[in-house]
């Protein structure tokens, strides 16, 4: 027998299931926010009035958004990794995104950081670290267009909590943006010597884990290669922009010019929230909150934040097609 207590049966799936209920208690919440100011006869008006021709281009400017995701994350690999192909990094992102729309609290992130290592040819740490940075210039980049978005709103036109939750995102991004470039590269040994006090018994794993972080992090440290990262995000969310710009022309005309930008912005934010598989909900409610507030029908709005977030299917299923090899290298005892 081991020398360690085994956990409390089923300890670890109470925990699951506890998450799972909450995410998607939290998900009710916002699916009846998100319903209970919509008539279904003026949504089936709504879904009429798109095209096939709308609906395809919407998904060639998300396609292309999801590209230069990929682009992005190699670029931050390659500078540790030197000789890493940007086809490596296909598969694992994919299915990462996938799990992210099907699991809660973004398991999906968790799949690329630990299943992907030999593929990635990089340690845990290592890709943790390029997560971190991704995350942090997302939500800089979408907490500053939410910001630039709200100017010209009425009093009143976004829930009170809603601009004060995107300043702490925000605050929290470039925090962490700003503690990356300073920090990291000229200092990388305070990062391991931190962890390793912390660490206990594990002292040394606890220092090469954090010295492969703090590289991670400092990726960001070149400013040429930061203002590069910011070029990549600024491109990503363009494309992703201009997907709910079509949408919006076809299903809300009546929004105004800022609309689209802010329904992107509020959209993408909460996903920081924590909820039930695929974002449901909360997703659907703040996509269409920001195409209402600046003057689309509620309808018309529900119906450009159901599209949008349909469109995430064919992405969603060809991310679980690549967890096929995965779960198979898994039966064979390694993983991708």
């Amino acid at each position: 027998m081991s020398g360690e207590d085994p956990p409390p049966p089923g300890g670890r799936r109470r925990i699951r299931w506890a998450r799972l209920a909450l995410g998607c208690a939290v998900a009710a919440v916002f699916v009846w926010l998100f319903a209970r100011g919509v008539d279904a006869d003026a949504l089936r008006r709504a879904f009429a009035n798109l095209s096939a021709g709308a609906a395809g281009a919407a998904l060639a400017f998300m396609a292309a958004g999801h590209a230069v995701r990929v682009v992005r994350w190699w670029w931050m690999l390659r500078a540790l990794e030197p000789g890493l192909p940007l086809a490596a990094c296909v598969r694992p992102f994919l299915a990462g995104m996938a799990v992210n729309n099907v699991a809660p609290l973004r398991a999906g992130d968790a799949l690329r950081v630990v299943a992907f290592r030999r593929q990635l040819r990089s340690p845990a740490a290592r890709v943790l670290g390029t997560l971190i940075v991704e995350r942090a210039l997302d939500t800089a980049a979408m907490a500053a267009l939410f910001f630039l978005c709200l100017s010209g709103l009425p009093e009143g036109a976004l829930p009170p909590g809603a601009a004060a939750a995107a300043g702490w995102l925000a605050a929290a991004a470039a925090a962490l943006l700003a503690a990356a470039f300073l920090f990291a590269a000229p200092r990388r040994a305070g990062l391991p010597r931190l962890l390793a006090r912390l660490g206990g018994r594990w002292r040394a794993a606890a220092s090469r884990h954090g010295a492969r972080l703090a590289e991670a992090l400092g990726v960001v440290r070149p400013a040429p290669r930061l203002f590069a990262l910011c070029l990549f995000s600024a491109a990503i969310w363009g494309c992703d922009g201009a997907a709910i710009v079509v949408l919006a022309a076809a299903l809300a005309p009546g929004a105004a010019p800022a609309g689209p930008w802010l329904s992107l912005s509020a959209g993408a934010l909460s996903t920081a929230v924590p909820s039930g598989p695929g974002y449901v909900g909360t997703f659907d409610y703040f996509t269409a909150l920001g195409l209402s507030a600046h003057g689309a029908a509620p309808a018309a709005a529900a119906a450009a934040a159901l599209t949008l977030h349909a469109l995430w299917i064919p992405f969603t299923a060809a991310g679980l097609l690549c967890l096929a090899p995965l779960a198979r290298a898994g039966r064979g005892g390694g993983a991708g």
